[in-house]
């Protein structure tokens, strides 16, 4: 096809003058297609296509060096907006900010581009209670910590990016953060072994335009976590068993990073495409399947370790054990533990092996994560007497539910709540907890709504220094006006199980 083409046109002498948009590659087959077709063209007037059309006019006049001109634009180069703080607010605020890579990729300089990452040393210090809590039920902790996204696909980055963020500081932390787990008892793979991988068209660690990883980088972390696996010697203790990955299907992904990059500058590139895997025990392991117990491997993490990406399925095959995934997508770093270990599963069969998979962007220091799961742990007030308890029926607004009339010296660092909704649908609990010094804890709890919820809360008492002494008065629960009809409420507060001398003692009194 004949073209009259200088640095500001490009005319088609055959036909008008074409006008591409990206809101129009979803109806190309494939993602070379749409990008042959990346440009945005300026059309020539609409009077000359007319008349082309008609014949009036010769159509070489289009692409005629005394003809009208127009210009060629690359269509996803990124906008002025994107370099706004601004523009990072609401459900924009995990992107910050948008820049553009190599090949068509993006990137997020604060969460992909990170240099500092672990946690602070409160951090360390619960996270090391936590493995100690485990251990104590006979579970061994694992942490997936999976280095920054920018790092492991450098080689993408723009010369700009490349020039600001600097990788070898981010991997002297990321190693830095793994030797500090494993100084805790943790047993933490160092995924920067798949840095020798190199990103390529057709089998890239992560995707383009979106801040997860493929298939093939799901397969090559189950593979250096197995590793890791088998220096354990609980890990030994477990029955081996055969497992076979197959490719299920081609998928399309329109990443999140994409989907922001649209909403920003009204753009957006072509869906990237990718083969979704699925595993199922080899045909001689299949009969050791059919009386088996729960497996003795479980996976709590992110969305990283979503099925799309069959993560869990490439460790069961590489690590050739079973392994139950109860991680949750879109809920955080703590979602899918705080599910797990409050459930009965965990209560009445805890695994053998935890596996916490973790992104190196989340901050792992969250208090109000650590003040329900240790309490969790241990099975809130199911475990232990209550020292004050009532159910009562709600209504929308503020609900008066316990009262210490007693005076019991129910003090926070020794006392844990256990609340329980009579509807297991109910997954916010906005709660104030009045001391008798006349101070007040605002405490609201919101699950993700991907979480499988029960309608249980289980937290410790405030136990910040500040508050370390003050006596309960009383707890209010507030409650919406659209709350379901004849809902109800049990609330128990109990010793936690360093505080029984406490409880002994409040007794005596």
């Amino acid at each position: 096809m004949a073209r009259t083409r200088s640095s500001t046109c490009w005319c088609d002498r055959r036909r008008p003058c074409w006008f591409f948009r990206s809101t129009s590659w979803r109806n190309f087959r494939s993602e070379e297609q749409a990008m042959q077709r990346s440009l945005v063209v300026k059309p020539c007037p609409a009077w000359l296509a007319l008349y082309t059309a008609l014949g009036l006019l010769a159509s070489p006049l289009c692409g005629a060096a005394e003809g009208p001109q127009y210009q060629i634009e690359r269509c996803c180069e990124v906008c002025p907006q994107t370099m706004l703080d601004s523009t990072y607010s609401g459900d924009l605020r995990e992107f910050s900010k948008l820049v553009q890579g190599r090949g068509d990729w993006l990137f997020r300089t604060k969460n992909d581009l990170m240099t500092q990452m672990g946690t602070t040393a409160e951090g360390y210090s619960r996270l090391e209670k936590l493995r100690d809590a485990l251990k104590k039920k006979g579970v061994e902790l694992v942490m997936a910590y999976l280095p920054p996204r920018g790092l492991m696909n450098a080689e993408m980055l723009s010369r700009e990016s490349q020039q600001a963020f600097d990788t070898e500081l981010s991997k002297k932390n990321y190693l830095q953060t793994i030797q500090r787990l494993r100084s805790l008892g943790i047993r933490a793979p160092d995924m920067s072994l798949l840095l020798s991988q190199k990103a390529d068209a057709k089998q890239a660690l992560y995707f383009k335009r979106d801040p997860h990883w493929t298939s093939y980088g799901a397969e090559l972390a189950a593979q250096v976590l197995a590793e890791e696996l088998r220096k354990s010697d609980v890990f030994k203790t477990i029955p081996s068993k055969e497992f076979i990955s197959k490719k299920d299907k081609s998928d399309l992904k329109n990443g999140s990073l994409n989907q922001a990059f649209g909403k920003v500058c009204g753009n957006s590139y072509a869906n990237e495409y990718f083969s979704r895997f699925v595993t199922e025990p080899k045909a001689e392991s299949a009969d050791l399947f059919s009386d088996a117990e729960a497996p003795e491997v479980v996976l709590a993490g992110t969305s990283f370790s979503s099925p799309e990406y069959n993560f869990a399925g490439f460790l069961k095959q590489h690590a050739k054990v079973d392994v139950d995934n109860r991680s949750v997508d879109g809920g955080g770093f703590h979602s899918a533990m705080l599910q797990y270990l409050g459930s009965q599963d965990f209560q009445k069969n805890p695994p053998k092996i935890l596996i916490w998979e973790v992104s190196s962007y989340y901050d792992m220091a969250m208090p109000l994560f650590y003040r329900q799961i240790m309490p969790m742990l241990a099975d809130g007030c199911r475990a232990s007497p209550a020292s004050l308890s009532q159910k009562v029926a709600l209504r929308p607004g503020m609900n008066e539910v316990l009262v210490n009339t007693g005076d019991k010296p129910i003090r926070g660092e020794d006392y844990l709540v256990d609340i329980q909704f009579s509807d297991p649908t109910i997954k916010n609990l906005h709660s104030l907890f009045w001391y008798m010094s006349g101070s007040v804890d605002d405490l609201n709890i919101t699950r993700a709504p991907e979480v499988e919820s029960d309608g249980r809360f289980v937290f410790n008492l405030r136990e910040d220094a500040e508050w370390s002494g003050r006596t309960l008065l009383s707890l209010e629960i507030e409650m919406p006006a659209d709350m379901p009809a004849g809902l109800e409420v049990e609330a128990k507060i109990c010793p936690r199980a360093h505080g029984a001398k406490a409880e002994l003692q409040a007794q005596a009194d």
